[in-house]
């Protein structure tokens, strides 16, 4: 069951966020194996006096273009699927936003069994 909450320039389409919506899903579907019914996709749109990049207001540059993604997993991922997670992630903000690589992040965070709830019980109750 994983997540992802995506960070982007205020601004982003309908298009450009079912796109990346679809896009993600499909990258961790792929990464991972999760079930495409399982993945969970939240898109946050942020004005560019909201956050920056190197002490600058993301409004006051060149590119506001710097979509961030942080991903919640259930630990047991092997650092080949992580790996590729990251990659195929990436490129689907690329493609989904137009977004340049470099200016790309994200991030992974692991959390154990014990600590993820499915319907009132812990994944590891659940046998996950």
């Amino acid at each position: 069951m994983p997540f992802a909450q995506i960070h982007v320039s205020e601004g982003c389409s309908v298009e450009q966020k079912r796109a990346l919506i679809e896009k993600v899903t499909q990258a961790i579907q792929d990464a991972v194996g999760a079930p495409r019914p399982n993945v969970r996709v939240w898109i946050h749109s942020l004005p560019g006096t909201d956050y920056g990049i190197g002490g600058t207001p993301v409004a006051d540059l060149e590119s506001a273009n710097a979509p961030f993604a942080q991903l919640f997993l259930m630990e047991g991922r092997t650092e080949e699927q992580l790996r590729n997670l990251i990659a195929l992630v990436c490129q689907a903000l690329v493609e989904a936003l137009d977004a340049p690589m470099d200016k790309v992040r994200t991030w992974i965070t692991e959390v154990p069994k014990t600590n993820w709830g499915i319907a009132g019980k812990t994944a590891k109750e659940m046998g996950r």
